[in-house]
């Protein structure tokens, strides 16, 4: 096949990469193993839907400092890097923390920083009676090492 036989790749903090560098990258790259592409601030759900689709070999990849990045882009990762090991998710303040219990669930170790203000369980947190609104129920901001 054509391409560039690479397994590395780190355009992590390259302020002008966009979805279509990235689409070029991951179809041109599909042998990559691990890619940092951590702090591409353009980035969007669409670069990560390239990724998934080019790169089925990828075992790393960081993704922190992106604000764009959402549940989407997890989700995309799940259906195409069957064997992804290591996410990494700090910074990325759209990510919820029901996307990364999902991943993680597939046996990928997820590196997040979860916002206590942006947390986006809604019912699942329990109502005060006297204000209706979620009371305190101690997660933690810093990433919660697994047991396994």
């Amino acid at each position: 096949s054509s391409g560039i036989n690479a397994e590395y790749g780190d355009i992590s903090f390259c302020v002008n990469v966009t979805d279509y560098a990235t689409k070029f990258l991951a179809f041109s790259c599909r042998e990559l193993v691990r890619l940092n592409i951590a702090g591409c601030t353009q980035l969007t759900d669409t670069s990560v839907s390239y990724i998934s689709g080019g790169c089925h070999y990828l075992s790393h990849l960081n993704l922190s400092n992106n604000l764009n990045i959402t549940d989407k882009a997890v989700r995309f990762l799940r259906r195409g890097c069957k064997l992804l090991q290591r996410l990494n998710l700090q910074l990325c303040p759209k990510i919820t923390y029901v996307a990364i219990q999902r991943v993680e669930l597939g046996g990928c170790k997820v590196s997040h920083s979860i916002d206590i203000n942006a947390l986006k369980l809604g019912p699942m947190l329990p109502l005060s009676r006297t204000h209706k609104r979620p009371m305190s129920v101690g997660y933690s901001i810093f990433p919660i090492p697994s047991h396994g």
